[in-house]
């Protein structure tokens, strides 16, 4: 059953792009003003993972509840938020080897469709969901596809040489973006549970890149809410451990400052 998480609006929708992202269990869509980037609306939909496998017919369903999916945008842009990307050095990329890299990765046949896209010195690639494209397609004009890891590392990359995790929290899953002296070394997906899981693979990416873990500076972003046991472990164990800073001028409706502005910071902060 599609349920709807946030429905926050301004009635300046006009001059502005749609973005949509989409996971294995949700979706997320939000419109920023082209020019002053200004986040005017953002809406959220949870789902069960199966439901996706009828992509068409989970899209009427969240289209019901949405307004932003049922308006006009000259430009829209889809986000993919699963598991299947990885990056590569830029000097390691070749037109040749990308249908390699994703088959070694993820056993892709070369079948499907694939985005790249480059920032800094690192290449990412993703896997595009046929179905879901498919009926985006059907609906939108959509003028461009990124993965979730391209549009983070763009947000977050910095010439400072400073070690630093970045955690975006979703319902089940976490992404982990870790940096040792601003150079990138993890990018990945983790399922969770409970506040411990999360916090095991916090401590062994920190040992195996070699960063000591009371020296790092790790910074929360998406879906924990400050009275939650997974907040309260982290802060317990994690020294330097924080939300993503927030520019809360970014956010025009005022149903966002109802809420803790990191739920929508690693969504609508990071632009692509």
């Amino acid at each position: 059953m599609v349920q709807k998480i946030f429905g926050i609006y301004n009635d300046e929708l006009a001059d502005c792009d749609l973005f949509i992202e989409t996971g294995n269990d949700y979706i997320a869509c939000w419109c920023k003003n082209k020019e002053t980037k200004i986040v005017q609306a953002f809406e959220l939909f949870s789902f069960i993972e199966s439901e996706a496998s009828d992509f068409a017919d989970l899209f009427k369903q969240v289209s019901l509840y949405s307004r932003l999916l049922t308006t006009n945008f000259d430009k829209v842009f889809c986000i993919w938020g699963h598991g299947k990307s990885t990056c590569i050095p830029v000097q390691f990329d070749t037109e040749v080897l990308t249908a390699s890299y994703m088959e070694l990765m993820f056993a892709e046949n070369g079948d499907e469709q694939f985005c790249k896209n480059v920032t800094g010195n690192i290449v990412n690639l993703a896997v595009l969901p046929s179905a879901a494209l498919a009926e985006y397609r059907n609906h939108f004009t959509v003028s461009g596809n990124a993965h979730k890891y391209y549009q983070l590392l763009k947000g977050q990359q910095s010439t400072a040489p400073v070690n630093k995790l970045h955690i975006v929290f979703y319902n089940n899953h976490f992404i982990v973006v870790a940096y040792k002296e601003g150079l990138l070394q993890v990018i990945q997906t983790y399922p969770y549970r409970a506040p411990e899981d999360v916090l095991y693979q916090i401590l062994n990416i920190c040992n195996n890149c070699g960063m000591a873990v009371n020296e790092t500076m790790i910074y929360a972003s998406g879906l924990v809410d400050t009275a939650s046991p997974l907040y309260q472990t982290l802060r317990s164990y994690l020294d330097h451990f924080s939300f993503e800073p927030v520019d809360k001028n970014l956010y025009a409706a005022e149903g966002f400052h109802e809420h803790p502005l990191h739920y929508f910071a690693s969504f609508c902060q990071y632009d692509l």
